[in-house]
């Protein structure tokens, strides 16, 4: 491989990670707006959303932990 090849590639990466990144913090504040409107309204619908909205915030939170970690962290 060219120096040319392997730096496009590194490049794109740590594009690919901003971009998830950035997917990771638009989900967690989604996620946290639907807990805050479901917890104010009533009724078995509402409590369902509200405990998915919660279950996915928390993997939202998890994914987003991970990104941030560096690759010696990570073993």
């Amino acid at each position: 491989m060219e120096k040319g090849s392997l730096d496009k590639t590194k490049k794109s990466s740590v594009l690919d990670t901003k971009k998830k990144r950035e997917i990771a913090k638009y989900g967690m504040a989604v996620s946290m707006g639907t807990l805050l409107i479901t917890g104010f309204t009533k009724g078995k619908e509402s409590s369902v959303l509200h405990v998915g909205s919660g279950l996915t915030l928390l993997g939202f939170s998890y994914w987003h932990y991970n990104l941030y970690q560096s690759k010696k962290q990570k073993g």
